[in-house]
């Protein structure tokens, strides 16, 4: 079978990578310090299998070359009982045989009724569809049964074709957005919706946050279509290690799931290296943008759809090798994994390792293959033959199917030394038995990152990773404390079906392709989530009829269209082609957000794609087609747009204490404002222009956060205690305000709070936002409790997010905020928000809030263990280059103090020495609030 499968099952003779991890450091050029280098030596384990006819039946037994792993069999076993199963195992360790053999099962057992047996499996590439068709078949083959599979995607070829597929196949390979939009014509599937049996879903653990939220929803639908059609599947879904199996599995299908994560396969021992780059010098202003890193937000993300796209060295590679030359005016920081990545690539290829290295976007895949040849070609006094490994190709989802396929096949045979690869090779796409793997910075996850090093090393067979750090949280935090990748426990998979939004899209979707009514009530949502929906539809022109008689879809064809996979509003940008330009230069970019469109494709905006500048001419945000239009350019600058938040008219829901401290879960407003733009040097990095008008309506999201209440005995201490801490750039005669330096520990706190907790959960901190502020009151509702109405709440409606009533720019917004603040009854309580940064909310501060204290923890030690020596801090401790207020004013002691007294790490009483005479030294609290 595949990479997941028998090939390389029994390779037990353990033979050695040709670089061992003290070898790699031993050989590689140059000087590193011992400190920065950590070599974990991971042992072996042995299979542990059963014999085939314990849980098959002699006719599929018989075939099969070897035995069962002991998690197949228990897998099967529980199939058999006909309960949904969930098979959360390692990397390579015969997953997709589980439902392999369940389909041949089956199969047999129809075929003997003289019925048909159907099977829906679902991957969340196309890359790993057709992968995996073939290997499917392969073993139906050796089984000697004629079940058919077939792929039916995007990619198909329309007509006969399709509806062959759809009539004759056996098992349908698709995906979830093939799923959402074959749904409308679900009676040219009857045949083999009335038939379906099961239903796999492969790579669950890549279903979270809002893309998680729309494949749930995407499942329900289905579910109801097959009940339509007499048909109730089990669900098959295999998963990576994760922390909450189980929880996320039901959250997803709606249904009890068994558990199966006892792995019986082999694996070889390892030698997994924690590489940070060593120090060097970099002049202040280029550092700053060197790989202008501009925190994607989720619409950016999905651009790829199937790897990532990432933004760091988009502008800086010309000069990412360049060092200072004049050390006076520079500060240490660290060689960008951007550039030490693929120079241990180039090294282990170089010394016969097949290595595959994980790049964030496709274009550092294709950049770190130059940079590999580029550092062996450099180093000749080193590599004296420097064609010795230099087979080296890029891969990601951009390149043609043709190209993939012969890359993956060149990978296998051998032909190749080394790839470098965007995460479209993380999941389990046959490329047989690599030798090692290279991390270009920490994925961001335990499971992805044990995912991506297990492509290396299959079978027994001894294997080599190396991840190398980036100089930000994340990666520092994981190099510095190597433990944390060896804990059992793996952060939890969160999927919220809460978020009005998206379920008001669903249920137009639902609607369309079957009448809605009382049996729907508990299936979709309980009565009085319903009705509310279908009101506000029904007053849209898009819904007609009730509950007791139904309720049909009357809106524009094919609602189904409206969905977008991962955002949570259907509102999209077309992106079109100034007139008179040719049609050679059209970008070919797909939709964007409006989040996205607001941030970076504003009016005067230069952004780069694929290697070509495009200047933003024009932004139609009222047409029924939103678009945005560009022409190509070549300057000698690129925009940046500065972003300014508030919260407003929060409501707590839930709220605990967590010693003196108060923590609130809730909903609120928050308002975005990118409001001005800078023009930036791409050389040097110097600001060009500052400060330009975007004319931006705000982006205002209807959001779930969490937010913390400081103890006003500790704020007064604290106040005293930091009150001569001054940041002489801030404006508006904040530079030396008394509680400025409070104020930055809230703000670091803030940062690094965000910054860590993907260490616990399976969040992407750019799906989080935050909000330091003095006076917490004062952006919190002042009417709770007042009836707003019922509606499903701002963003659900057919307009999306308006930005209707807020305050039009930041400058108002802090007027407003004042005024609150100047009316208050109580004297405000201080501390930070954390909020999902997304219209009606992700389940992440939820998860966060039911998670603070493990999450305050790793932010804690984080700030304390860096040794970066700055009041101020670093992007390795709390500097965050999403941040508003461009990461002023920060102050690392006043959050370790904070964090301390949050966490008990502290007695109150170490701070009684600091607590003023009069309540703020006499000073009057400012409403200040930083994001």
């Amino acid at each position: 079978m595949s990479s997941d499968h028998e090939s390389e099952r029994y390779d037990t003779d353990g033979a050695d990578v040709p670089v061992t991890g003290d070898e790699l450091v031993d050989t590689f050029p140059g000087y590193r310090d011992e400190g920065d280098i950590t070599v974990l030596e991971r042992p072996g384990r042995e299979a542990s299998t059963v014999p085939n006819e314990r849980a098959l039946r002699p006719e599929l037994a018989e075939p099969l070359e070897h035995d069962l792993y002991a998690h197949q069999a228990e897998a099967l076993e529980a199939l058999a009982r006909e309960e949904n199963v969930c098979v959360a195992t390692s990397t390579s360790s015969g997953k997709t045989r589980i439902y392999a053999l369940q389909i041949a099962r089956n199969y047999l057992e129809a075929r003997a009724r003289g019925e048909d047996a159907t099977a829906y499996v679902l991957y969340p590439t196309k890359a790993l569809s057709r992968d995996q068709e073939r290997e499917l078949n392969d073993l139906f083959d050796q089984l000697g049964l004629e079940i058919t599979v077939r792929v039916y995607d995007g990619d198909t070829e329309r007509g006969s074709n399709r509806k062959r597929i759809r009539e004759e196949a056996d098992v349908i390979i698709s995906n979830f957005a093939g799923v959402n939009t074959y749904l409308h014509d679900h009676d040219r599937w009857a045949r083999f919706l009335s038939a379906c049996d099961l239903v796999v879903i492969d790579e669950s653990h890549t279903y979270t946050g809002v893309h998680g939220m729309h494949v749930a929803w995407i499942v329900r639908r289905l579910k109801r279509v097959l009940e339509y059609y007499d048909a109730d599947p089990q669900f098959v879904l295999t998963s990576a290690t994760i922390g909450n199996p189980g929880e996320h599995s039901a959250a997803l299908i709606d249904e009890s799931v068994t558990v199966v994560d006892e792995d019986g396969s082999p694996t070889g021992p390892r030698d997994l290296v924690l590489w940070n780059p060593p120090p060097r010098a970099r002049e202040d202003e280029r550092s700053e943008s060197s790989e202008t890193r501009t925190g994607a937000t989720r619409a950016e993300r999905s651009e790829g759809r199937e790897d990532s796209d990432d933004e760091r060295d988009e502008w800086g590679e010309n000069d990412a090798d360049t060092e200072s030359d004049d050390p006076a005016d520079a500060v240490v920081e660290r060689v960008p994994a951007t550039v030490e990545a693929p120079r241990m690539l180039s090294h282990l290829t170089y010394h016969d390792a097949q290595t595959l290295l994980f790049a964030p976007s496709r274009k550092l895949a294709e950049l770190s293959v130059k940079r590999a040849s580029k550092h062996r070609h450099d180093n000749r006094r080193y590599y004296a033959n420097p064609d010795r490994g230099s087979a080296i190709e890029p891969y990601h989802a951009g390149h043609s199917r043709k190209k993939r396929h012969g890359t993956e096949h060149q990978l296998k045979t051998g032909v190749l030394d080394g790839v470098a690869s965007t995460n479209a090779l993380e999941l389990g796409i046959n490329i047989g038995e690599m030798d090692a793997t290279v991390q270009l910075g920490y994925p961001g996850q335990r499971q992805s990152f044990w995912q991506q090093i297990g492509r290396a090393g299959r079978g027994t067979k001894r294997a080599l990773s190396v991840l190398v750090a980036e100089h930000r949280t994340l990666d520092q935090y994981v190099v510095n404390n190597p433990d944390y990748l060896l804990e059992s426990d793996v952060e939890d998979a969160v999927v919220d079906v809460d978020n009005d939004a998206v379920f008001a899209q669903h249920l137009r979707c639902a609607a369309d392709e079957l009448a809605v009514d009382d049996s729907d009530i508990g299936g979709l949502a309980d009565r009085e989530r319903l009705e509310r929906a279908i009101e506000m539809w029904r007053r849209a022109g898009q819904l007609r009829g009730s509950l007791e008689t139904g309720v049909s879809y009357v809106g524009p064809p094919r609602p189904q269209q409206t969905i977008s996979l991962y955002a949570t509003t259907g509102e999209e940008y077309e992106v079109d082609l100034a007139d008179g330009v040719d049609e050679r230069h059209d970008p070919g970019m797909e939709p964007l957000a409006r989040e996205r469109v607001l941030r970076d494709f504003h009016e005067g905006a230069v952004r780069l794609h694929q290697g070509q500048q495009y200047e933003v001419v024009d932004v139609d945000h009222d047409a029924p087609r939103p678009s945005v239009t560009v022409r190509p350019t070549d300057v000698d600058y690129y925009t940046r747009t500065r972003t300014d938040v508030t919260v407003l008219d929060a409501v707590s829901e839930e709220s605990r204490d967590i010693g003196n401290f108060t923590l609130h879960f809730g909903r609120g407003r928050v308002l975005v404002y990118h409001g001005t733009y800078d023009k930036v040097a791409v050389h040097g990095g110097k600001r060009k222009e500052q400060g330009i008008p975007t004319e931006n309506p705000p982006l205002e999201m209807e959001t779930q956060l969490c937010w913390l209440e400081v103890p006003q005995r500790i704020e007064r201490a604290l106040i005293e205690k930091y009150r001569e801490f001054e940041v002489p750039e801030l404006e508006d005669g904040l530079a030396g305000t008394a509680h400025l330096g409070y104020a930055g520990g809230l703000h670091a706190a803030e940062h690094a709070t965000i910054g860590v907790a993907p260490l616990e959960l399976m969040v992407d901190k750019r799906d989080l936002g935050g909000l330091a502020t003095l006076t917490i009151d004062s952006h919190l509702d002042q009417d709770a409790g007042a009836d707003s109405g019922g509606g499903m709440g701002p963003g659900t409606g057919p307009a999306g997010a308006s930005g209707d009533g807020a305050p039009r720019n930041i400058a108002a917004a802090e007027a407003t905020v004042r005024e609150i603040a100047q009316g208050l009854e109580r004297t405000p309580a201080s501390g930070w928000f954390i909020y999902d940064g997304i219209e009606g909310g992700l389940g992440f501060a939820r998860a966060i809030y039911e998670n603070y204290e493990a999450v305050a923890e790793r932010a804690r030690d984080l700030i304390a263990d860096c040794d970066c020596g700055n009041v101020d801090g670093c992007p390795a401790c709390v500097m965050d280059d999403q941040c508003g207020n461009d990461n002023q004013p920060l102050h690392r002691d006043a959050a370790v103090d904070v964090l301390d007294q949050l966490l008990g790490e502290a007695d109150e009483t170490a701070l009684e020495a600091h607590l003023p005479d009069e309540e703020y030294g006499g000073d009057r609290r400012p409403p200040l609030f930083y994001a």
